[in-house]
Order: C-alpha cells, then sequence, then structure tokens
C-alpha cells in the first residue's frame, strides 16, 4: 500500500528538489542586488561548474573564479569568426569541454554564458533559470543607464545643432569622436522596447556616442562606414545612410538618412544616400514596376526605331559628355554630322526638345533605369 506521508527517493526527484532549490538561491542572488559576478560565483559554488559570461558581439564581460582566463580569447575567438549561436541553439568549445549558450532579453539575443558542464542533471535544469537571471541583470543595467541615454541623446541634438566646422569640432572632442566626415545612420526599430535596445547595442557596435530614440527610431552619427559592423551585428530592419560629409553638415547627412529610411521600409533592404546622384537615390527609391513603365514609355519609341541601339548608345554618351557633339563623336568614332542627326532623329521620334533639360532629366533617369551604365561624368 502507498504511504502518503512518505517521499520519493528516486534519482530523478532527488535531481529536481536540488534544482529547484539551486533556482531559489540563485534568484535570492540576483533579489538582493548581488550583480552578476556574484551570479557567476554562486552557480559554480553549487554546481562545481565554471562559468563565463559574453557580450553579444563576443567580448568576455565576466567569469567564475574556476574558469580558465587562457580560455576567454578562445571562446570569444570562436564567437566572432563562426556563426555564434541563435535562441534555443548550442555552440561546443569542443578542446576545452565548453557548451556556449546564449541568454536573451525581450527575444534579442543579449550574450552567451560558457560553461564547463558538470553533467549533473540538477545543474542541466537550473541552467535556463541562470540565462534567464543573467538577461534579467543586463535588462536592469541596461534601464539603470537612462540617464546616459539622455545624455547622448543631448549631445546629438547640440552637434545637430551647429553650423560652424570649429564649433562641431569642439564638440566632437569633447566626447571622444575626432571624424574627418560624418554619416548619419536612421533606423526603425520593431518595437519602442526593440529601439530601446538598438540604442545600447549600437553605442558598442558602431563606437558612437551621438545617438538619439524616438519612439521606434534610432538615430545617430558615425565617424566611419556603418555598413559593415551592423551587417555583422545582424540588423533586420529598415536602414537608412546618409552620405559621408565634413562635420559641419552633419544634419544634412542625418536628414539624407531619414530619406534613405524612407526608401528602406518599401524596399525592404537598406539604402544609402548618394550625395550628388539625386537620380540614383531616385532610381533606388521608385518601385520597379514604376521603374519599368517610365522607362518603357521614355525608351521604347528610340529602341524600337531603325538603328534604335546606336541612338541609345549615341543619346548615353552625348548626356555623359555634357551635351558635347564632338566628344560624342570621338567617343563614338564617328563625324559629328552623323552625332547630330541621330540626335534629331531622337528628337522626332520622342517629341521632345532634346536640349530643354527636363527632356534630359526624363531621358537621364529613363537610361539609368534600364540599367544602362558607362562613364557617368565627374
Amino acid at each position: 500500500m502507498f504511504d502518503v506521508g512518505s517521499q520519493p527517493t528516486s534519482e530523478a526527484y532527488q535531481a529536481l528538489v536540488r534544482s529547484l532549490e539551486l533556482q531559489v538561491t540563485l534568484t535570492s542572488i540576483v533579489a538582493r542586488g548581488g550583480g552578476v559576478e556574484r551570479l557567476l560565483t554562486g552557480w559554480q559554488e553549487h554546481t562545481g561548474e565554471p562559468i563565463a559570461v559574453f557580450h553579444r558581439l563576443g567580448r568576455p564581460v565576466g567569469r567564475s573564479g574556476g574558469f580558465p582566463s587562457e580560455v576567454l580569447d578562445t571562446v570569444a575567438g570562436q564567437l566572432e569568426s563562426t556563426a555564434a549561436p541563435r535562441i534555443g541553439e548550442v555552440m561546443h568549445v569542443i578542446e576545452h569541454g565548453i557548451e556556449v549558450t546564449p541568454f536573451a532579453g525581450n527575444d534579442v539575443v543579449r550574450g552567451f554564458v560558457a560553461r564547463i558542464p558538470s553533467g549533473t542533471e540538477a545543474a542541466e535544469l537550473a541552467a535556463p533559470t541562470m540565462r534567464s537571471l543573467l538577461a534579467l541583470e543586463y535588462e536592469r543595467h541596461w534601464y539603470l543607464d537612462d540617464p546616459a541615454r539622455r545624455a547622448r541623446a543631448t549631445q546629438l541634438n547640440r552637434v545637430l545643432s551647429l553650423g560652424d566646422d570649429a564649433a562641431v569640432r569642439a564638440r566632437l572632442r569633447g566626447v571622444g569622436m575626432d571624424p574627418a566626415e560624418l554619416r548619419g545612420v536612421a533606423i526603425e526599430a520593431r518595437t519602442t522596447t526593440h529601439a530601446e535596445v538598438l540604442v545600447d547595442d549600437l553605442v558598442v557596435v558602431l563606437g558612437t556616442p551621438l545617438i538619439r530614440q524616438r519612439e521606434r527610431l534610432v538615430e545617430c552619427l558615425v565617424g566611419a562606414d556603418p555598413r559593415r559592423r551592423l551587417s555583422e551585428y545582424g540588423l533586420n530592419a529598415p536602414l537608412g545612410i546618409g552620405a559621408a560629409v565634413a562635420p559641419r553638415h552633419a544634419a544634412r547627412t542625418m536628414q539624407q538618412a531619414g530619406l534613405a529610411l524612407e526608401t528602406s521600409r518599401r524596399v525592404g533592404s537598406p539604402i544609402e544616400y548618394v550625395d550628388g546622384a539625386s537620380h540614383e537615390f531616385l532610381i533606388r527609391a521608385a518601385p520597379v514596376e514604376y521603374l519599368e513603365s517610365f522607362a518603357d514609355a521614355t525608351l521604347t519609341p528610340i529602341e524600337t526605331a531603325r538603328g534604335g541601339e546606336a541612338l541609345l548608345q549615341t543619346l548615353h554618351l552625348w548626356l555623359i559628355e555634357r551635351r558635347s557633339v564632338d566628344a560624342t563623336a570621338d567617343r563614338l568614332g564617328v563625324h559629328r554630322h552623323t552625332v547630330r542627326n541621330r540626335l534629331q532623329r531622337i528628337a522626332q521620334l520622342t517629341g521632345h526638345d532634346i536640349e530643354a533639360i527636363d527632356a534630359q532629366t526624363e531621358l537621364w533617369l529613363a537610361l539609368k533605369a534600364r540599367g544602362i551604365r558607362g562613364a557617368d561624368p565627374s
């Protein structure tokens, strides 16, 4: 007969009890404000497992006393050089018997836990709680860093309000920056919470103290091309990048980033504003279907005419050569009268005065939309 007063003594049950006790202990450390270092030490004391924590970029940010310091660089290198594990995945550093697992906050990977497993069931059962507590600790840290966020936003606003080169450079040096050029970056986060996470991450990823958040919009100024770092970061959100400009034009590159972001929302890929080449930006901004229709309507009368290929080539070179008949003739290896005749033919076919700036702009954009490229004027 079963004795209701007795307790099961199976190994599985005892492992569960030890795991629950461990989880309570770790939670108490966090509740008392022990911090990450005390949390890691507590884990090793109760499981015998050395453990370390790495930032999402792969840099070590804490370890228990038993975790070999010389192994930190090995784990960091593997996180940087290989595909880091995603939520629910595990990476093994086999030569050191280390298991690396990500921990997340707000459905975003915040960092990685590296531990040398003891093989005990209690530790395995408690490991998810450890990761959750680490995520909580880092979320708390970033929340308490709100004054720093406001300070960065204030600095960015001041730089954007200045138009004098000396004043801007002095302000930049005051926050530890001295770039020859600046680029604006604008990102639309999925949620306001995601935007807050981005603000904290991008300070590290892009190395900029000039960043602000407005609802879901994150904006910053950077001193180097941010595309590679953002790609490595794994950003999956609409992204606009302004042209590289002298620091006194910071407001302009930020405005350009905003324009590029509008296009990025529509086309679903990062967009970089090309200063001085607005036609390229317009081509990238417009829907593909519209571009095809526009190019067809503008160029089909030329393309379908007799000698249409030569007419298009002549038109393209004439525009590139700043409408110089002589230069176009030299490039084509034909007489200048041939060029003039072809241009007259194009005017007849399109019904436009191709000496008019509006007609030239329309034809140039249509050629670009069609994918016709060449040595554009400098």
